[in-house]
């Protein structure tokens, strides 16, 4: 099974790359393509960074973020496309089976990766994405600084949400201050990602926040965020990163769901799990992905009033199967 190995072969065998990860980036995601991209540059390799959706407000504070360029397709050829933090058909990237390059490698840490690239490294016991591709450029001595080790430290910082959850094992922590000794500015990043909330934000937390519901059981809580939240505080979808951990933290609850519109008859539906539920399994079975303790999924020609009808049920019955048992 490729490995590694095989990823770090295949990179220095080529010499121009299209890095991408996937739709509605986060810290991870943002952070890894950075991470990977600012080390190959150093290498003296081409490298364009490329994402559906633009690099959120609170990321902007990462080196190279600005090098990131919004869009739907590659349309230069490159020896390589790299997708980093998930598979490549979650890229948003269109004609991906047309793009004008050699080969597809891809570096995940989700269970459910399908492993269909040319070349690929899936280790679900990574807490990031970010944690593999710091032992790749480890293993293939590439070089890092304060800017790879930033972007670094960033995917491993948010993907444990903050070091609390528990994929903060030993090799995340270890890994972590590791990349303190390049000079990472460990205030400086809980800042930006923790402590810098707009005004804007906090109206449109309110508004999501009193939609919180949960089952009868207490199992479940769920809330809900509606396009027109948007236009009543002037934020946009980049400004609910997080908020699914606000009906998580209910006592009790063992599973949390945001259910967000995202655009015309689409949802967007985020899982959260405090440890004792799988829900990518669930995530799966819908046509989605991801983490036993967070994943998610795109329901089409659907409404919010529908989807929340076809998950809630079935997902307070997946909790009482798996608690029982």
């Amino acid at each position: 099974m490729p490995g590694i190995k095989d990823v770090a072969d295949a990179i220095n065998a080529s010499s121009s790359f299209v890095i991408s990860a996937h739709v509605s980036p986060e810290g991870d995601a943002i952070g890894s393509q950075l991470g990977l991209g600012l080390s190959l540059m150093k290498m003296g390799k081409k490298v364009t960074f490329l994402s559906f959706d633009k690099v959120p407000d609170f990321l902007t504070f990462l080196p190279g973020s600005a090098l990131i360029r919004q869009g739907d397709r590659i349309d230069e050829e490159h020896d390589a496309l790299i997708v980093v933090d998930c598979e490549p058909g979650r890229t948003g990237l269109k004609d991906l089976d047309r793009a004008p390059v050699k080969q597809i490698i891809n570096i995940d840490h989700h269970i459910t990766n399908p492993k269909t690239a040319d070349v690929y490294w899936v280790n679900p016991d990574a807490a990031a994405a970010g944690e593999m591709v710091y032992d790749l450029l480890k293993h293939m001595g590439a070089p890092i600084d304060i800017d790879v080790a930033t972007n670094l430290y960033t995917c491993i910082f948010t993907d444990t949400g903050s070091f609390r959850y528990t994929n903060a094992d030993y090799d995340a922590l270890s890994k972590s201050a590791e990349l303190l000794t390049y000079g990472v500015d460990t205030w400086m990043i809980t800042e930006n990602v923790y402590e810098t909330k707009s005004f804007n934000r906090m109206k449109l937390l309110g508004l999501v926040l009193s939609t919180l519901e949960k089952s009868d059981d207490g199992g479940l809580a769920w809330v809900t965020v509606l396009e027109d939240f948007y236009r009543q505080t002037r934020t946009s979808a980049e400004d609910t990163d997080g908020f699914i951990n606000y009906p998580r933290s209910v006592k009790d609850v063992e599973v949390a769901v945001l259910f967000r519109e995202a655009g015309p008859d689409t949802v967007k539906i985020s899982f959260r799990s405090k440890g004792r539920v799988d829900i990518s399994t669930f995530a799966h079975s819908l046509g989605g992905g991801g983490h036993p303790n967070a994943a998610g999924v795109v329901l089409k020609d659907t409404t919010v009033d529908s989807a929340k009808a076809l998950v809630i049920p079935k997902m307070v019955e997946h909790i009482k199967k798996t608690i029982v048992a």
